[in-house]
């Protein structure tokens, strides 16, 4: 099961040194530590939207396509990664969802390499 990221220290360090990709409008940061907890996080700019809703609607779509994703049990143990939505209109919870899995098997590759 993959749970939040909480350490401070472990997402500064994903910032500074992990691998990034990007789609339609989604970013991703990952990298691989040496515990066997997996984490996510997720963020939305208040930049691209100012309500508290809409950050919190997308933020809520990016969790359940993380969550229902098929890669996510692939990713080996203590790989943390960082989603974030860099655009400035909501999009639907499939594109998303086909956005994440895409950004997840780029990231599950780039970690075997």
């Amino acid at each position: 099961m993959i749970k939040t990221v909480k350490s401070k220290k472990k997402i500064e360090f994903l910032f500074e040194k992990g691998l990034s990709f990007k789609n339609k409008g989604l970013f991703i940061k990952g990298c691989l530590f040496k515990d066997s907890n997996s984490c996510y996080g997720v963020s939305v700019p208040k930049k691209f939207f100012k309500s508290a809703v809409k950050r919190n609607l997308i933020k809520r779509r990016l969790k359940e396509s993380v969550r229902n994703s098929s890669f996510v049990s692939l990713l080996p143990e203590g790989v943390c990664f960082f989603l974030i939505y860099n655009q400035k209109k909501i999009v639907e919870s499939n594109e998303i969802f086909s956005s994440v899995e895409f950004l997840l098997e780029k990231l599950l590759k780039g970690l075997e390499h």
